[in-house]
């Protein structure tokens, strides 16, 4: 039997459940946390933001990137972790069909993140925050949003 999986997810966390195609057999079989979505700045590694100096000639340079939010930089990077955990499953066929669920913002950074061979295995986005939701909630949301 084929395995489909159903990824739903926000910037905090993302949800793999799986089926064989019946929604009422929705199995929960990884849970990926980013943890570090809701550590405030000052907790984090200030090296990352580059560094400041001055030149010779007493002009400011700098090598830090255009400001971003700590979250918005959190999200981004926990997309790409989330697309990274799919391209080494793709990679071990351990799904046929993707099915993404996400608030939009986090769908659209996670779709900057898409590699082809999973593109090809999505075959529905649904652009809706229901991750924090209990496994059988999102169940029954599944059953009437999936056909």
């Amino acid at each position: 039997m084929q395995m489909h999986w159903i990824v739903v997810a926000d910037s905090n966390r993302a949800r793999i459940f799986q089926t064989e195609g019946d929604l009422d057999n929705l199995v929960e079989i990884k849970d990926l946390l980013n943890p570090k979505a809701r550590l405030s700045e000052t907790e984090l590694d200030r090296s990352a933001k580059g560094n400041f100096n001055r030149s010779a000639r007493g002009h400011r340079g700098h090598s830090a990137e255009p400001r971003t939010t700590h979250e918005t930089h959190q999200a981004d990077k926990f997309s790409r972790e989330v697309m990274q955990y799919l391209e080494h499953a793709n990679d071990d066929h351990q799904f046929a069909s993707l099915v993404v669920v996400a608030p939009p913002e986090f769908l659209g950074l996670l779709r900057r993140q898409l590699n082809s061979q999973v593109e090809k295995k999505i075959r529905r986005q649904l652009a809706i925050d229901i991750a924090g939701l209990k496994a059988p909630q999102i169940k029954d949301y599944l059953k009437h949003h999936i056909h």
